[in-house]
């Protein structure tokens, strides 16, 4: 098998940099690595590509905040999250990628557009504690599969559960290894996987680590505040970048 072009290999060499930087230090960003790879890949391609550097970041960045996660909460999100996938493999059979495309940009844009109904919505979940999570986690299960953009509805949850940044990222890189784990036999069944990618990709893991280490100096560095700023911004730019591309 040959590697990709020039462009396609520099663009995914820019891509693996910055997915191993927010695995490493703004895992929330993930959305806005999707919409860039659905701008440059076939949608249903993009969505294997996306999910193929996502597991080779999600490995540096467990290694680096495993210690942080919030596994009772973790335990509690499983049996939701696995519904979430399973209803959003069932979605996949019927989007073209065209339809996916806007699908994905119109989800994350939704997504993004919650945050300034935290306060509401955090006030909800507290006095709904159950409902919330599984709630959560069956719209992250879905929205990961459909788009891997889980990140928004994490944001809210873990912002609720008042996890600081540290722990908010360990808790999400769990989160996010898992739930990309799970989607893999949903997308091989669906053929979405390109096998002629893989040794273009298999190029990229060394770059997707130095990206990890360089987000994990990031995340000492940021103000909290800051951090959510930022992730909400470059999301929906990205989305609305998308959904002007498939219009």
């Amino acid at each position: 098998m040959e590697l990709l072009g020039n462009d396609l290999l520099l663009f995914l060499a820019c891509v693996a940099l910055f997915t191993g930087f927010i695995k490493g230090g703004m895992p929330a960003m993930g959305p806005f690595v999707a919409t860039l790879v659905a701008l440059n890949f076939p949608a249903r391609e993009a969505l294997g590509v996306t999910v193929i550097l996502f597991l080779i970041g999600d490995t540096a960045a467990v290694w680096l905040y495993w210690r942080r996660a919030n596994w009772q909460e973790l335990r509690r999100m499983l049996l939701p999250v696995i519904i979430g996938i399973a209803a959003g493999g069932y979605v996949l059979t019927s989007l073209d990628n065209r339809t996916l495309g806007l699908t994905i940009g119109v989800l994350i844009l939704l997504l993004v557009a919650m945050e300034p109904f935290r306060p509401w919505l955090s006030e909800w979940a507290l006095k709904n504690h159950g409902l919330a999570r599984a709630g959560t986690g069956t719209l992250a299960g879905f929205a990961t599969t459909i788009s891997n953009s889980a990140g928004p509805i994490l944001n809210i949850y873990f912002l609720l559960l008042k996890l600081d940044k540290h722990a908010f990222i360990g808790t999400a890189t769990m989160f996010f290894f898992f739930a990309n784990l799970s989607k893999v036999p949903v997308f091989l069944y669906q053929d979405i996987f390109e096998p002629r990618y893989l040794p273009s990709l298999a190029l990229m893991i060394p770059v997707v680590y130095i990206g990890a280490f360089a987000g994990r100096h990031f995340l000492n560095w940021i103000p909290q505040l800051w951090f959510n700023r930022i992730v909400l911004f470059f999301t929906a730019v990205a989305a609305l970048w998308l959904i002007y591309a498939n219009i």
